[in-house]
C-alpha cells in the first residue's frame, strides 16, 4: 500500500515539474512580443525573428494590422484633403466673385456688379451651414435671388410675383431649399420653352395651425396618369427609386416631400394640381411653427395628442 502511495506522489511531482519547466517556453514568445512593442510603441514594418510557428503567426497578425492602419490613415488623409480642397474651392470662388464685382463696380458696370452680388448670395445660401430649418423669409430671399438671375437669363419671357398673407415671415420655419427647387422645376418642365408670357406666382396663406404655400406656373402641365402617381406617392410618403423619379421628372419634388414628412409627419406634404396646356400648381402644407421651435419638440406633441 505504501509503495503505491509513494509512486503516486512521485508521478504527481514529476508531472508538476514538467509543467513548471514548460512555462518559460510557453510564455517566451509573449514576453518577446511584449519587449518588442515596448521598444517600438507603434506599428512599423519591423517583424519578429521567424524562429518558430508562434513568431510567424504573430508576424502575420502584425502584417494585417499594419495594412489596416495604413489603409485607415490613407482614408483619413484623403478625406481631410477632400474637405480642405472643398473649403479652398469655396473661398476661392467667393473671393473671385467679390474681386470681379469690385472691378465691375469701379469700371461703372453697376448692373454686372449687382448680378455678381446676387449670384454670390444665392450660392452662399445654398451651401451655407445654417441648418436644415430656416425662416420663410430666408427662403423667399433666396428664391428672389434665384429668380433675379433667371429673369436676367430669360428677359421678359418670365414674370415673377409673390403675394403673402402671412405677417412676420421671419418668425416661421420651413425646411431649407424648399421653394427654389420647386420653382426651378416649374421653369425647366413648364415654361422654359416659352418665347414669351411665362409666369411664376408664389402665394403664401395661413390658417390657425398651418402655412400653405402655392407655387403656380402657366406651363405645359402634367399628364393625368403621371400626376395621379406623383400625388399618391406624396400622400403615402413613398420613396421612389432614382430611375422612377427621373422618369416622372420629380426628383427634387420627391426629395422635398420626403423631408417635410420626416420632419413634421405625413400629415404635411406636397400636392400638385395640373391641367395640360394650362399650368401647374404645387401646394406645400407646413405646420405653423415658430422658427425657434425644434422639430423634435413638435414630433413629441404629435405623439402625445
Amino acid at each position: 500500500m505504501i509503495p503505491n502511495t509513494i509512486l503516486r506522489i512521485f508521478c504527481s511531482v514529476l508531472t508538476l515539474s514538467a509543467v513548471l519547466a514548460s512555462i518559460p517556453w510557453i510564455l517566451f514568445p509573449l514576453y518577446h512580443l511584449h519587449i518588442f512593442f515596448q521598444e517600438q510603441r507603434i506599428l512599423t514594418e519591423q517583424r519578429l525573428p521567424c524562429k518558430d510557428h508562434d513568431s510567424k503567426a504573430i508576424n502575420c497578425f502584425l502584417d494585417r494590422s499594419y495594412e489596416k492602419a495604413c489603409s485607415i490613415e490613407n482614408t483619413l488623409s484623403d478625406r481631410n484633403i477632400d474637405y480642405l480642397s472643398k473649403q479652398i474651392n469655396t473661398h476661392f470662388f467667393y473671393n473671385t466673385l467679390d474681386s470681379i464685382r469690385g472691378r465691375a463696380y469701379c469700371d461703372g458696370a453697376y448692373f454686372v456688379a449687382d448680378m455678381i452680388e446676387t449670384l454670390s448670395a444665392f450660392f452662399r445660401y445654398s451651401i451655407s451651414r445654417k441648418g436644415n430649418i430656416v425662416s420663410i423669409q430666408d427662403e423667399l430671399q433666396n428664391l428672389n435671388s434665384y429668380m433675379k438671375i433667371q429673369m436676367f437669363r430669360f428677359g421678359d419671357r418670365i414674370q415673377y410675383h409673390v403675394v403673402t398673407e402671412l405677417k412676420n415671415l421671419e418668425q416661421y420655419q420651413i425646411p431649407k431649399l424648399t421653394l427654389q427647387p420647386i420653382v426651378e422645376n416649374s421653369i425647366i418642365h413648364g415654361i422654359e420653352h416659352y418665347e414669351k408670357g411665362g409666369k411664376i406666382d408664389v402665394q403664401i396663406e395661413e390658417t390657425d395651425s398651418t402655412v400653405l404655400i402655392h407655387v403656380r406656373d402657366n406651363g405645359i402641365g402634367i399628364k393625368k396618369e403621371i400626376l395621379d402617381q406623383i400625388n399618391y406617392n406624396f400622400e403615402n410618403n413613398y420613396f421612389e427609386s432614382a430611375e422612377l423619379q427621373k422618369k416622372h421628372l420629380n426628383i427634387a419634388l420627391n426629395n422635398i416631400n420626403n423631408r417635410i414628412c420626416l420632419l413634421y409627419g405625413t400629415k404635411y406634404h406636397l400636392h400638385i394640381f395640373s391641367t395640360q396646356n394650362l399650368g401647374t400648381e404645387v401646394q406645400i402644407t407646413l405646420p405653423k411653427l415658430p422658427k425657434t421651435k425644434r422639430t423634435h419638440d413638435y414630433e413629441r406633441t404629435l405623439t402625445t395628442n
